[in-house]
Order: structure tokens, then sequence, then C-alpha cells
């Protein structure tokens, strides 16, 4: 009997024993199952905010994108006003050359009426039916002179002259046409009528067969970094626009930079796409290395894009850009200074060099570097450059000057 209730001890105790390990086992379980739990709201929370933060650059992303092209254009409107207003109310920068067309013609004869002289551009009142009533504007400026009117019709000859005693004999030479054009002019000066300008020729006002030329101006240049001319009656803006070029790390492509109208026209027979592989880029400012620029008109200018603005000339009729130089010669105006820029020495793609405002204009919204046509300040480089008077890395300055 002792043995048989030693095992029912053992037995009872096993059993009390494997009773035990059940609630062990179940609160490791449990306890995985927490942690696992939380674990997982805390991936699924990470997830959460990293989507979240995603959504959030990207609109950011987004309004920063749609406040630039509402800057652009509000710019591009500015400039479009500036270029409609014009100096002479001219609608359009079109009109300007057919104004310089204009302002060149001769007044033919006194006979036709300055109505029918008149030319009447598109959106202008001629005051007859079915022109246009606009209200009273401002004053405008005075306007340049005309031209010579023609000559009226002969007087009456006068008494004939004691007849002179007879001059020395010239000395015989070549005469060009120039010498003919001046003996012939000496000869109407001094009364001795010429067989070219006959009885008719006076009457209907052709009083001068060679005519005095004066200087109509008409030549362009481009204000580069600027919008606008020199607010002056002798300087007019015929448009104001952007500046581009082929890009710095092209080798072939234009060398030239242009300056592109911010309203630009499109031949019918256009095809969007990349088919002839000559490219224009926007131009921009780089100075991260050295600003020399006065900031008044533009508080940064690094990486930002560059505007431009074509001007004419109304009473001079040459231009020139003097490197190096800040200021005109004697009789010259000065049109605008700055500093010569061009793209960078060891860029693939060479560029002429160009005078750049002092005080540059940048487009609004271009803050983000796009690369493409790029300027940099040309510098000095002693050994076959004459140093002194030049300086080894010191910025070349330069004007624009007409007469």
């Amino acid at each position: 009997m002792a043995p048989d209730h030693k095992l029912s001890e053992v037995s009872v105790d096993g059993e009390y024993l494997t009773g035990k390990n059940y609630p062990a086992k179940n609160g490791r379980f449990w306890l995985w199952f927490l942690v696992g739990t939380l674990l997982n709201v805390c991936l699924i929370a990470a997830s959460v905010g990293l989507t979240v933060m995603y959504v959030h650059t990207e609109l950011k992303s987004l309004k920063d994108q749609m406040q630039i092209h509402e800057e652009r254009l509000a710019w591009l409107g500015d400039a479009s006003s500036k270029q409609n207003a014009g100096k002479e109310g001219v609608p359009t920068w079109k009109y300007a050359q057919l104004r310089t067309r204009r302002d060149q013609e001769p007044q033919v004869s006194s006979g036709r009426s300055s109505q029918q002289n008149a030319t009447h551009l598109p959106g202008y009142g001629s005051g007859n039916a079915g022109g246009v009533v606009c209200r009273d504007g401002r004053d405008g400026r005075d306007g340049k002179d005309g031209h010579d009117g023609a000559q009226g019709p002969a007087g009456p000859a006068g008494p004939t002259g004691i007849k002179g005693e007879k001059g020395d004999p010239g000395i015989d030479g070549d005469q060009g046409s120039s010498g003919v054009m001046m003996h012939r002019r000496a000869k109407r000066a001094l009364g001795d009528g010429d067989s070219s300008l006959t009885a008719e020729n006076r009457e209907s006002g052709a009083h001068d067969v060679y005519p005095t030329l004066k200087p109509s101006g008409g030549e362009t240049y481009v204000r580069w970094g600027r919008t606008t001319c020199l607010n002056d009656t002798s300087t007019e803006l015929v448009y104001a626009g952007i500046a581009t070029g082929a890009h710095y790390s092209n080798k072939g492509g234009s060398v030239d930079f242009f300056c592109l109208p911010s309203d630009p026209e499109w031949a019918a027979s256009h095809n969007d796409g990349l088919n002839s592989n000559s490219f224009l880029y926007g131009m921009e400012y780089e100075v991260s290395g050295f600003d020399p620029f006065s900031h008044e008109n533009a508080e940064f200018l690094q990486d930002r894009d560059v505007p431009c603005a074509v001007c004419r000339l109304v009473d001079r009729g040459t231009q020139l850009l003097f490197p190096a130089k800040l200021g005109c010669p004697e009789n010259w105006t000065e049109e605008y200074r700055g500093f010569l820029m061009s793209g960078k020495y060891n860029h693939e793609q060479r560029s002429k060099a160009v005078c750049v405002d002092e005080a540059p204009e940048a487009i609004p919204g271009s803050k983000t570097s796009q690369d493409g046509a790029l300027l940099y300040i040309i510098e000095g480089q002693c050994g076959s450059l004459l140093c002194p008077p030049y300086v080894d890395g010191r910025e070349i300055a330069c004007t624009v000057c007409s007469i």
C-alpha cells in the first residue's frame, strides 16, 4: 500500500504542477500580442504621418508654382501695357516700324491736305463718322519738329544787274559727283539758273535738286537687364521682353543673345515638339561669387531671369558700346552704363558679350535656378592683356553711347 500512496501523490503533484504552467504560457502570448499590436499602430501612424507630410509638401509646391505663374503673368501684363502705351500713343510695338517709315517720308506737295497724308492706326478715331469716341485724356508731350515745307512759287524776276569782270581761269581737275553738286548749288546761290531746274519745276516746288540730308535717327540697341529706355524725348521704347540664348552646356546653337518680346506671334504652319534641335533658353544672372550691381530695382539677382528692352534713337543715328569706360566722349549721349557679361570660360557654349545695366531688374517669380543661358561678369586677365593699366581679376565696366 505504501508504494501506491506515493505514486498517487506524485501523480497529483504532477497534475498540479502542470496546471500551474498554463497561466504562464497564456501571459507570454498576450504580452507578445500587445507588443505586436502596438508596433503595428506605430507603423500605421508613421505611414499616415509621412503621407500627410508628402501631401503637404506637394500642395505647398503647387501653391508656390501658382504664385510664380501669377507673378509672371502680372509682369507680362505690365510690360505689355508699357509697350502699348508708348511715347506717342501707338497701340503695339508693331506700329513703331510704321511710325519710323512715316517720320522719314518727305512732305511731297502742298496741294495734298494733311487729312490725306495722315496715318490712321487701329483703335484711334479720325473724326469721321464711325470713328472711335474716346474720353478726354491727359495732354501729350510736344511733338518733334516737322519737315521743311515746300517752296512757294517763284517771284517776279528782278532787274538785270551789271555784268561783272571776267575772273581768272581755274585749274583743271577731276570733278566728282560731289563737285558737280557743289557747283550747281553755287550757281543757284549766285543767281545763275540751272538747265535741269526749269520754270515748270520751280512752279511745282522742286526748289533744290540736291536737298540737304538731315539725320533722322532710327538705329536701335538693347538695354540688357531693364524693361524701359531712358526717360528722354530722344529715345523711345520699341518693346520690352525676355533675354534668351543657347544652353550653357550645348556645343552648338546660336552664339547671339536675343531679346524676345513678351507677346510672341506664331506662324500658322507651326508644329509643337522637338523637331529642329536648335533651342533658346531663358537667361539667368550668375553673380554668386561677386555682385557689383546696384539693387535699387531688384533685391536679389542670383539665378533670376534677365529682362531686356529694345530702344530706338529718335534724333541720333549712331550707337556704340564702349568697353572699360564709365561715360561717353564729348558730344556723345550716354544711353546707359553697367558691366560686361557673357558665358563662363569653361562652358561648352560660346556667346557674345553684352553690357548689362548697372541697376538691373529681375523677372518676377524666377528665383528658382533653371539654368539655360547664363551670364557671368567679364574680368581682366593679365598676361597678353597689358597690366597696368588693366588689373588682374577686376570687373570690366561698359557704357552705351549715341551721337
